[in-house]
């Protein structure tokens, strides 16, 4: 096996790893987490609200919205990532539940992430992310078959 096959390689395992970091930190609502995955110069677009740049805005931004949800989970697709140096690009499939704390129902949305990303000192970073929604759905309560007995941790009621 080439060099540049093994370096190419071992850059889309470590982009792998990162994504799935970022998809573990959002199931966490964890924003710490997910924030020191961004390099310090990074700029994150969701759907169609303002762009956010630096890692400690993105963070604070994530703050802000995890704290709304009694539970997210985002899955993501990690499909084909071009490598070029130090830099890479990748595009995502989405998929994500969530329950906002206080309403009724599950949001559920498919959409993709537009990656670019950035090998520091410190590893792969994200330094670009735009976030598309393709569709977005709410579930009333009403229609959601509930395991009995099963603990969610949280209750649907309003």
């Amino acid at each position: 096996m080439s060099d540049s096959l093994l370096q190419r390689l071992e850059a889309e395992s470590a982009i792998r790893r990162l994504v799935g970091l970022y998809c573990d930190a959002v199931n966490q609502c964890d924003a710490d987490a997910a924030g020191l995955l961004f390099a310090p110069d990074a700029a994150i677009r969701i759907a169609d609200f303002p762009g956010i740049s630096g890692a400690d805005a993105i963070r604070e931004g994530m703050r802000q919205t995890f704290a709304h949800h009694a539970f997210l989970r985002q899955q993501c697709d990690v499909g084909l990532i071009d490598v070029d140096g130090d830099s890479a690009k990748a595009r995502l499939s989405v998929f994500e539940a969530s329950h906002r704390a206080g309403e009724e129902g599950v949001s559920l949305i498919f959409g993709f992430y537009e990656d670019e990303y950035a090998r520091l000192a410190e590893g792969w970073r994200f330094w670009r992310r735009r976030y598309v929604m393709q569709f977005r759905a709410r579930v009333p309560v009403d229609k959601l078959q509930l395991v009995e007995g099963l603990n969610l941790g949280f209750d649907f009621a309003v």
